[in-house]
């Protein structure tokens, strides 16, 4: 009378092992998504998970042979070559040592300051000392 999925009530026996197998891969289908997108975010550091260096270490082996203007459109970026990165470290370096000497001279003129500021209270103390003996 009935096919051969059905049993003596009349409802299907394979509909419940369907459903589970549904659910079950819906649900890994999401987990393995949000692992995916973890494991992206950690390889460009926006996240950090331990355990994980693999997924970092591919992006940046991959990176180094990817053409530079697809990096560059990817990320916004530019991509220096390597005399670009040495001219800009060497610049970089000029520049904090020109910073360190003019804060070096602007020291000697806030002690410079410091020390007339000094001068002219002892200078004042001296004159109101010698206005009290002539009064």
């Amino acid at each position: 009378m009935g096919s051969d999925n059905d049993d003596a009530s009349g409802k299907r026996k394979g509909r419940k092992v369907w459903l589970f197998v549904k659910n079950a891969s819906m649900a890994l289908t999401v987990f393995m998504f949000f692992l995916t997108v973890i494991l992206v975010l950690d390889a460009y550091k926006f996240v950090s998970i331990r355990h994980a260096k693999f997924a970092r270490k591919k992006v940046l082996t991959t990176l180094q042979y990817m053409d530079p203007a697809l990096i560059e459109a990817h990320t916004g970026m530019k991509v220096l070559t390597n005399e670009e990165f040495e001219s800009l470290n060497l610049e970089l370096e000029e520049t904090r040592s020109k910073i360190r000497e003019m804060n070096g001279q602007v020291q000697q003129k806030y002690s410079a300051v410091l020390k007339a500021q000094m001068d002219l209270q002892n200078m004042k103390s001296e004159i109101e000392e010698l206005k009290k003996v002539t009064a």
